[in-house]
């Protein structure tokens, strides 16, 4: 039932109420003054229905709705790890290394399985090429979408 229907209601009940006890009264001889008892009637109806409406409202909710995972069920929690570090790569204020470190590892752990040196073997820089070799030796920098590509390519490559 909506706001108004119920106000409706009461108003209608205020009526009723003010009628029947303007007649128990006048019955008693006890002359009652009818502004008075409709504002007496009026105020108890508004303020009968404003404490019911206070107290009707829905009971408050105690569940708690849990977050939603990035990584759905089943799915390599390590992809969700590596996409989680490109995106605070790409929207990093400032350069930060962490990129440029996790593809040092990444390089290394490929040299190592497939050719038996590691980053620091002289032969690996001829065989990481100059534009990843550079990028794992110099100083941290943003990585353009592009280059990181090009560099992931290579150590798929190696």
């Amino acid at each position: 039932m909506s706001a108004r229907a119920r106000w409706w209601r009461r108003g209608a009940a205020a009526v009723v109420v003010y009628v029947v006890l303007e007649v128990v009264l006048t019955v008693l001889d006890l002359d009652p003054d009818p502004l008075r008892l409709a504002l007496l009637v009026g105020t108890y109806t508004a303020l009968v229905g404003l404490v019911v409406d206070a107290l009707a409202g829905d009971e408050p909710v105690w569940t708690v709705e849990s977050e939603l995972h990035a990584v759905r069920a089943g799915g390599d929690p390590r992809l969700g790890r590596y996409v989680a570090l490109l995106e605070s790569h790409l929207s990093a204020k400032e350069d930060d290394r962490a990129l440029r470190d996790r593809l040092g590892v990444l390089a290394d752990q490929v040299l190592r399985q497939r050719h038996g040196v590691g980053r620091d073997d002289p032969s690996a820089a001829t065989l990481l090429g100059p534009e990843l070799t550079d990028l794992l030796t110099g100083p941290p920098r943003r990585v353009a979408p592009a280059q990181l590509d090009r560099c992931l390519t290579r150590i798929e490559e190696l």
